[in-house]
């Protein structure tokens, strides 16, 4: 039985993929960065996944890096970005395909300047708990 980490990216890459975040924020959504794309965006991170069973489920606590990607002078809109995010995905009930979603919970958020002094990175961490149904 799969611990579902692919299902989990995919529903969280949908419920980020919605015209507040790609109209109201001109923000693309991506799982990989593409040279050239516009700015400001968001990238689907790293992920960890631990085991999180029971006696007779196959479980995962899993966290999920989101990345943001903004040239604005200042960090206003990375953080607009970043509020709009965590609106999507602190505590929501998404479908999972093959899972059961206990719980998306948002841990932490962290914003810097990039080395080229232009790029301001946000960076947010959501976790997740699993188990197979």
């Amino acid at each position: 039985m799969s611990i579902g980490q692919f299902a989990l990216q995919s529903s969280v890459y949908t419920a980020l993929n919605v015209s507040a975040i790609t109209s109201t924020l001109s923000c693309g959504v991506y799982d990989e960065v593409v040279e050239g794309n516009s700015y400001p965006f968001i990238t689907l991170g790293e992920e960890t996944a631990i085991d999180y069973s029971t006696n007779n489920l196959v479980g995962a606590e899993t966290t999920i890096n989101v990345h943001i990607w903004s040239r604005y002078k200042g960090s206003k809109e990375t953080k607009e970005i970043m509020d709009k995010i965590h609106d999507l995905l602190h505590d929501v009930s998404l479908t999972v395909t093959g899972v059961n979603l206990i719980n998306l919970r948002f841990e932490f958020s962290d914003i810097m300047r990039d080395p080229d002094g232009i790029t301001r990175h946000g960076v947010m961490r959501f976790r997740a708990i699993t188990l197979g149904t």
